[in-house]
């Protein structure tokens, strides 16, 4: 990611808010952030309207339920310039590569190249992640893919989801859907379970295919 920028004074911890924000699927409020941080409510909203002015953030009012009462909440998330400050510049530099290489060696060489990529990340990871139970690989995976940077979490409820907040290769998937096959594939063979791969906006899910990704 992208950590060149300039923010002024604070810029590490207004850093650590954009941070928090790119991790929630639908925004985040002050006192969330604040308390995710270990840092007071009216240093945190400082630190949001600064970003605001500066483009990085824009506030919005969740629409209250049927039962509730009083303001929506107010929360922020990322606008546009925020969501590109977390693109890796070596995305770019490998999409043109996969692009070139089509020159070079005909049309079918970008897909063969990320099917090598899958490979050989599959193989990465299958030695890293192990064996024995599915819930302890799914913690160990999870800790690979959120220290590269894809803010990684488990959310379980009856059964279980792995929910990505960054995605490094966005762009050479939107150029390449094969790629999202591939990365499912990858998924359920390291998982050895059936996995299915979505998107929710910025977000990659990966959930079990059947009944038996519960265990």
């Amino acid at each position: 990611m992208k950590k060149n920028l300039i923010f002024g004074a604070g810029q590490g911890v207004r850093l650590a808010v954009l941070e928090q924000i790119k991790r929630s699927a639908h925004g985040q409020s002050v006192q969330e952030i604040a308390a995710a941080l270990g840092m007071s409510y009216m240093g945190v909203k400082s630190h949001c309207l600064t970003l605001t002015a500066s483009g990085y953030l824009a506030p919005w009012r969740q629409p209250s339920g049927e039962k509730s009462r009083g303001r929506p909440k107010l929360l922020y998330r990322l606008t546009g310039s925020g969501e590109r400050f977390f693109a890796d510049s070596g995305d770019e530099l490998a999409l043109s590569l996969l692009q070139e290489s089509a020159g070079l060696f005909g049309a079918s060489a970008p897909q063969k190249l990320l099917v090598m990529l899958f490979r050989s990340s599959q193989a990465r990871y299958a030695e890293l992640v192990g064996t024995g139970d599915l819930k302890e690989r799914l913690r160990r995976l999870i800790r690979l893919r959120d220290r590269e940077g894809r803010m990684s979490e488990l959310v379980e409820s009856e059964s279980w989801e792995i929910h990505e907040n960054h995605n490094p290769l966005a762009s050479i998937m939107r150029r390449y859907p094969e790629a999202c096959s591939l990365e499912e594939h990858m998924m359920s063979e390291i998982l050895g379970v059936g996995v299915k791969r979505k998107e929710e906006g910025m977000r990659v899910i990966f959930a079990p295919e059947r009944s038996e990704g519960k265990s």
